[in-house]
Protein backbone atom coordinates (compact mmCIF):
# COMPACT_ATOMS: atom_id res chain seq x y z
CA UNK A 1 0.00 0.00 0.00
CA UNK A 2 1.04 3.85 -0.99
CA UNK A 3 2.11 5.95 1.43
CA UNK A 4 -0.86 8.38 0.16
CA UNK A 5 -3.44 5.30 0.60
CA UNK A 6 -2.03 4.24 4.28
CA UNK A 7 -3.30 8.21 4.75
CA UNK A 8 -6.32 7.90 3.10
CA UNK A 9 -6.57 4.45 5.17
CA UNK A 10 -5.97 6.26 8.31
CA UNK A 11 -8.24 9.00 7.85
CA UNK A 12 -11.41 7.57 6.49
CA UNK A 13 -10.74 5.10 10.41
CA UNK A 14 -10.91 8.43 11.96
CA UNK A 15 -13.67 9.80 10.56
CA UNK A 16 -15.81 6.49 11.20
CA UNK A 17 -14.54 6.65 14.84
CA UNK A 18 -15.77 9.80 15.41
CA UNK A 19 -18.90 9.33 13.54
CA UNK A 20 -19.65 6.68 15.86
CA UNK A 21 -19.09 8.91 19.05
CA UNK A 22 -21.67 11.46 17.47
CA UNK A 23 -25.75 10.44 17.46
CA UNK A 24 -28.05 13.02 16.09
CA UNK A 25 -30.95 14.14 18.61
CA UNK A 26 -33.64 16.11 16.61
CA UNK A 27 -36.87 16.00 18.57
CA UNK A 28 -38.21 17.92 19.81
CA UNK A 29 -37.07 20.55 17.31
CA UNK A 30 -37.02 24.16 19.25
CA UNK A 31 -37.17 27.93 17.40
CA UNK A 32 -37.22 29.88 20.48
CA UNK A 33 -34.18 32.14 21.23
CA UNK A 34 -31.53 30.44 24.01
CA UNK A 35 -29.50 33.42 23.84
CA UNK A 36 -31.06 36.58 22.46
CA UNK A 37 -27.71 38.32 21.73
CA UNK A 38 -27.04 35.67 18.84
CA UNK A 39 -30.41 35.35 17.71
CA UNK A 40 -29.80 39.10 17.35
CA UNK A 41 -26.55 38.79 15.26
CA UNK A 42 -28.31 35.95 12.78
CA UNK A 43 -31.30 38.94 12.11
CA UNK A 44 -28.03 41.59 11.48
CA UNK A 45 -26.59 39.07 8.91
CA UNK A 46 -29.76 38.49 7.85
CA UNK A 47 -30.06 41.97 7.22
CA UNK A 48 -26.99 43.29 6.37
CA UNK A 49 -26.16 41.18 2.54
CA UNK A 50 -23.90 42.62 -0.32
CA UNK A 51 -22.62 41.61 -3.29
CA UNK A 52 -18.97 41.45 -3.99
CA UNK A 53 -19.64 42.35 -7.82
CA UNK A 54 -22.01 45.06 -7.70
CA UNK A 55 -21.97 46.71 -4.29
CA UNK A 56 -18.35 47.97 -4.35
CA UNK A 57 -17.46 50.33 -6.70
CA UNK A 58 -15.53 48.64 -9.43
CA UNK A 59 -16.03 51.55 -12.34
CA UNK A 60 -13.70 53.70 -10.02
CA UNK A 61 -10.94 51.50 -9.21
CA UNK A 62 -8.43 52.91 -11.61
CA UNK A 63 -4.63 50.34 -11.32
CA UNK A 64 -3.15 52.53 -13.71
CA UNK A 65 -2.75 55.32 -11.33
CA UNK A 66 0.21 53.45 -9.26
CA UNK A 67 3.19 52.25 -10.61
CA UNK A 68 4.29 48.35 -11.81
CA UNK A 69 6.09 47.62 -9.35
CA UNK A 70 2.76 49.21 -6.67
CA UNK A 71 0.58 47.00 -8.32
CA UNK A 72 2.81 44.37 -8.47
CA UNK A 73 3.16 44.61 -4.76
CA UNK A 74 -0.39 44.69 -4.18
CA UNK A 75 -1.60 41.60 -6.62
CA UNK A 76 0.63 39.63 -3.84
CA UNK A 77 -0.29 41.10 -0.77
CA UNK A 78 -4.33 40.44 -1.39
CA UNK A 79 -3.21 36.62 -2.91
CA UNK A 80 -2.07 35.95 0.20
CA UNK A 81 -5.02 37.29 1.90
CA UNK A 82 -7.58 34.67 -0.10
CA UNK A 83 -5.15 32.30 1.01
CA UNK A 84 -5.49 33.06 4.66
CA UNK A 85 -9.79 33.83 3.90
CA UNK A 86 -10.07 30.50 2.58
CA UNK A 87 -10.41 28.02 5.50
CA UNK A 88 -12.74 30.26 6.79
CA UNK A 89 -15.46 28.30 4.31
CA UNK A 90 -14.34 24.89 5.44
CA UNK A 91 -14.31 25.85 10.04
CA UNK A 92 -17.42 27.50 9.66
CA UNK A 93 -19.19 24.40 7.86
CA UNK A 94 -17.76 22.38 10.58
CA UNK A 95 -18.34 23.96 13.20
CA UNK A 96 -21.96 24.00 12.04
CA UNK A 97 -21.78 20.40 11.58
CA UNK A 98 -20.49 19.95 15.02
CA UNK A 99 -23.17 21.80 16.83
CA UNK A 100 -26.27 19.84 14.64
CA UNK A 101 -24.44 16.44 15.91
CA UNK A 102 -23.44 17.26 19.45
CA UNK A 103 -25.90 19.37 20.34
CA UNK A 104 -29.24 18.03 19.53
CA UNK A 105 -32.09 20.39 19.32
CA UNK A 106 -30.04 23.01 21.45
CA UNK A 107 -28.13 26.02 20.44
CA UNK A 108 -30.83 27.06 17.50
CA UNK A 109 -29.57 30.54 17.84
CA UNK A 110 -25.70 29.33 16.94
CA UNK A 111 -26.86 26.88 14.19
CA UNK A 112 -28.70 30.18 12.62
CA UNK A 113 -26.18 32.53 12.69
CA UNK A 114 -23.45 30.00 11.39
CA UNK A 115 -25.73 28.92 8.65
CA UNK A 116 -24.69 32.52 7.32
CA UNK A 117 -21.29 32.74 7.72
CA UNK A 118 -19.62 30.18 5.01
CA UNK A 119 -21.46 32.10 2.70
CA UNK A 120 -19.83 35.86 4.34
CA UNK A 121 -16.18 33.98 4.22
CA UNK A 122 -17.00 33.22 0.09
CA UNK A 123 -17.84 36.72 -0.20
CA UNK A 124 -14.35 37.71 1.74
CA UNK A 125 -12.36 35.28 -0.39
CA UNK A 126 -13.95 36.97 -3.67
CA UNK A 127 -13.31 39.90 -2.86
CA UNK A 128 -9.11 39.05 -2.41
CA UNK A 129 -9.39 37.26 -5.82
CA UNK A 130 -11.22 40.44 -7.52
CA UNK A 131 -8.35 42.81 -6.12
CA UNK A 132 -5.47 40.49 -6.95
CA UNK A 133 -6.88 39.77 -10.64
CA UNK A 134 -7.68 44.01 -11.04
CA UNK A 135 -4.09 43.91 -10.04
CA UNK A 136 -2.16 41.83 -12.71
CA UNK A 137 -3.37 38.49 -11.61
CA UNK A 138 -4.36 36.27 -8.32
CA UNK A 139 -1.21 34.21 -7.31
CA UNK A 140 -2.83 31.15 -6.58
CA UNK A 141 0.58 29.17 -4.72
CA UNK A 142 3.23 30.57 -2.43
CA UNK A 143 5.56 29.16 -4.40
CA UNK A 144 7.34 28.50 -0.54
CA UNK A 145 7.46 25.81 1.36
CA UNK A 146 7.82 27.57 4.51
CA UNK A 147 4.51 30.15 3.87
CA UNK A 148 2.61 26.79 2.29
CA UNK A 149 3.23 25.27 6.27
CA UNK A 150 2.30 28.47 8.06
CA UNK A 151 -1.17 28.75 6.20
CA UNK A 152 -2.14 25.00 6.34
CA UNK A 153 -4.00 24.19 9.61
CA UNK A 154 -6.38 21.23 9.93
CA UNK A 155 -8.58 23.91 11.52
CA UNK A 156 -11.90 22.01 9.97
CA UNK A 157 -11.03 18.51 11.61
CA UNK A 158 -10.00 20.53 15.16
CA UNK A 159 -13.74 21.87 15.20
CA UNK A 160 -15.14 17.97 14.69
CA UNK A 161 -12.58 16.57 16.92
CA UNK A 162 -15.15 15.43 20.18
CA UNK A 163 -12.06 15.67 22.53
CA UNK A 164 -11.53 19.29 22.12
CA UNK A 165 -14.79 21.11 24.17
CA UNK A 166 -16.60 22.97 21.37
CA UNK A 167 -15.76 26.04 23.64
CA UNK A 168 -12.31 25.46 23.10
CA UNK A 169 -12.44 25.36 19.40
CA UNK A 170 -14.51 28.95 19.55
CA UNK A 171 -12.09 30.55 22.07
CA UNK A 172 -8.99 30.05 20.10
CA UNK A 173 -10.65 30.64 16.24
CA UNK A 174 -13.21 33.32 17.33
CA UNK A 175 -11.96 34.98 20.53
CA UNK A 176 -8.56 35.22 19.08
CA UNK A 177 -8.08 34.50 15.59
CA UNK A 178 -11.11 36.15 14.02
CA UNK A 179 -10.54 39.40 16.74
CA UNK A 180 -6.77 39.79 15.54
CA UNK A 181 -8.02 39.22 11.56
CA UNK A 182 -10.81 41.98 12.38
CA UNK A 183 -7.99 44.25 14.53
CA UNK A 184 -5.91 44.01 11.36
CA UNK A 185 -8.53 44.61 8.90
CA UNK A 186 -9.67 48.13 10.69
CA UNK A 187 -5.72 48.55 10.51
CA UNK A 188 -5.84 48.35 6.74
CA UNK A 189 -8.96 49.94 6.62
CA UNK A 190 -7.43 53.11 8.45
CA UNK A 191 -4.27 53.13 6.16
CA UNK A 192 -6.31 52.93 3.03
CA UNK A 193 -6.00 55.64 1.07
CA UNK A 194 -7.76 53.99 -2.50
CA UNK A 195 -11.78 54.43 -2.09
CA UNK A 196 -12.40 51.32 -3.59
CA UNK A 197 -10.08 49.40 -1.58
CA UNK A 198 -11.32 50.83 1.40
CA UNK A 199 -14.93 50.39 1.10
CA UNK A 200 -14.02 46.55 0.29
CA UNK A 201 -12.07 46.70 3.49
CA UNK A 202 -15.31 48.31 4.93
CA UNK A 203 -17.36 45.65 3.77
CA UNK A 204 -15.53 42.32 5.21
CA UNK A 205 -14.31 44.04 8.41
CA UNK A 206 -18.45 44.62 9.24
CA UNK A 207 -18.76 40.80 8.68
CA UNK A 208 -15.74 40.18 10.41
CA UNK A 209 -17.50 42.45 13.59
CA UNK A 210 -20.14 39.95 13.78
CA UNK A 211 -18.09 36.76 13.17
CA UNK A 212 -16.02 38.08 16.37
CA UNK A 213 -19.06 39.08 18.36
CA UNK A 214 -20.71 35.54 17.80
CA UNK A 215 -17.73 33.83 19.70
CA UNK A 216 -17.51 36.36 22.45
CA UNK A 217 -21.71 36.21 23.20
CA UNK A 218 -21.52 32.13 22.42
CA UNK A 219 -18.35 32.04 25.14
CA UNK A 220 -20.28 34.41 27.41
CA UNK A 221 -23.40 32.13 27.48
CA UNK A 222 -21.17 28.89 27.76
CA UNK A 223 -17.71 29.32 30.18
CA UNK A 224 -19.25 30.36 33.20
CA UNK A 225 -20.71 26.71 33.46
CA UNK A 226 -17.92 24.61 32.24
CA UNK A 227 -16.33 22.22 34.60
CA UNK A 228 -11.99 22.54 35.51
CA UNK A 229 -11.22 20.23 32.94
CA UNK A 230 -12.88 21.85 29.84
CA UNK A 231 -12.13 25.46 31.22
CA UNK A 232 -8.65 24.10 31.06
CA UNK A 233 -8.75 23.47 27.93
CA UNK A 234 -9.96 26.48 26.27
CA UNK A 235 -6.90 27.93 28.06
CA UNK A 236 -4.62 25.34 26.41
CA UNK A 237 -6.54 25.04 22.98
CA UNK A 238 -6.07 29.00 22.86
CA UNK A 239 -2.47 29.06 24.43
CA UNK A 240 -1.54 26.60 21.57
CA UNK A 241 -2.71 28.43 18.43
CA UNK A 242 -1.36 31.60 19.93
CA UNK A 243 2.49 29.76 19.76
CA UNK A 244 2.09 27.56 17.35
CA UNK A 245 -0.04 28.73 14.69
CA UNK A 246 -0.30 32.89 14.89
CA UNK A 247 3.17 33.66 16.43
CA UNK A 248 4.52 31.46 13.13
CA UNK A 249 2.99 33.62 10.85
CA UNK A 250 -0.57 32.56 9.91
CA UNK A 251 -1.29 36.13 10.04
CA UNK A 252 1.73 38.07 9.90
CA UNK A 253 4.27 38.02 7.29
CA UNK A 254 6.74 39.67 9.47
CA UNK A 255 6.37 36.43 11.76
CA UNK A 256 7.31 34.23 9.12
CA UNK A 257 11.04 32.99 9.17
CA UNK A 258 13.48 35.62 7.40
CA UNK A 259 13.65 32.96 4.59
CA UNK A 260 9.50 32.46 3.87
CA UNK A 261 9.27 36.47 4.58
CA UNK A 262 10.13 37.79 1.51
CA UNK A 263 9.17 38.82 -0.94
CA UNK A 264 5.99 38.64 0.66
CA UNK A 265 6.78 41.41 3.54
CA UNK A 266 8.31 43.89 0.83
CA UNK A 267 5.69 43.23 -1.04
CA UNK A 268 2.97 44.10 2.28
CA UNK A 269 5.31 47.34 3.11
CA UNK A 270 4.76 48.71 -0.78
CA UNK A 271 0.63 48.10 -0.36
CA UNK A 272 0.32 50.06 2.83
CA UNK A 273 3.09 52.79 1.60
CA UNK A 274 0.53 53.66 -1.37
CA UNK A 275 -3.13 52.61 0.80
CA UNK A 276 -3.95 49.43 -1.33
CA UNK A 277 -5.64 47.72 1.55
CA UNK A 278 -1.91 47.07 4.20
CA UNK A 279 -0.42 48.13 7.01
CA UNK A 280 3.41 47.94 7.66
CA UNK A 281 5.17 45.61 10.20
CA UNK A 282 5.38 47.72 13.24
CA UNK A 283 1.36 48.89 12.68
CA UNK A 284 0.82 45.36 12.40
CA UNK A 285 2.76 44.66 15.59
CA UNK A 286 1.19 47.26 17.45
CA UNK A 287 -2.31 45.37 16.54
CA UNK A 288 -1.36 42.34 17.98
CA UNK A 289 0.17 43.23 20.97
CA UNK A 290 -3.11 45.32 21.32
CA UNK A 291 -4.95 41.87 20.35
CA UNK A 292 -3.42 39.61 22.45
CA UNK A 293 -3.99 41.97 25.73
CA UNK A 294 -7.45 42.38 25.08
CA UNK A 295 -8.01 38.41 24.96
CA UNK A 296 -6.18 38.36 28.68
CA UNK A 297 -8.33 40.86 29.86
CA UNK A 298 -11.50 39.09 28.90
CA UNK A 299 -10.68 35.64 29.74
CA UNK A 300 -9.72 37.61 33.33
CA UNK A 301 -13.20 38.14 33.42
CA UNK A 302 -14.04 34.81 33.36
CA UNK A 303 -10.93 33.45 35.87
CA UNK A 304 -9.25 32.06 32.53
CA UNK A 305 -5.73 32.87 33.03
CA UNK A 306 -4.07 33.04 29.51
CA UNK A 307 0.10 32.28 30.21
CA UNK A 308 2.31 34.75 28.47
CA UNK A 309 4.26 32.92 25.60
CA UNK A 310 8.04 33.70 24.46
CA UNK A 311 8.67 35.18 20.81
CA UNK A 312 12.32 35.42 19.60
CA UNK A 313 11.81 39.00 18.30
CA UNK A 314 8.76 40.01 20.37
CA UNK A 315 9.81 38.61 23.79
CA UNK A 316 7.50 37.47 26.22
CA UNK A 317 3.88 38.78 25.59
Amino acid sequence: MSETSEYAARLLRAYQAQEKRFVERRFPLQFAPEVPALRELYSQAKGFRWNPETDIPWERFDPARYSKETREAARRTWSRRAWSVYPGLTESTALLIRFCLESGSLGMDAKLFLSFRPAEEAKHLEVCHLLAEKLGGYESDPGDAGLARASNHPFAQAALDPDVPVEAYIAALGALDDQLDLNLYLSHLQHAKDEVVGAALRLIAADRARHVAFAWTLLGSRVPALDDRARTAVVETVRDLLENVILAGYRNTWLLTEKSREPWLAAEEETARAGLGASTAAQERSVLRATIAQVRERFAVWKLDLPRVSHPELGTI
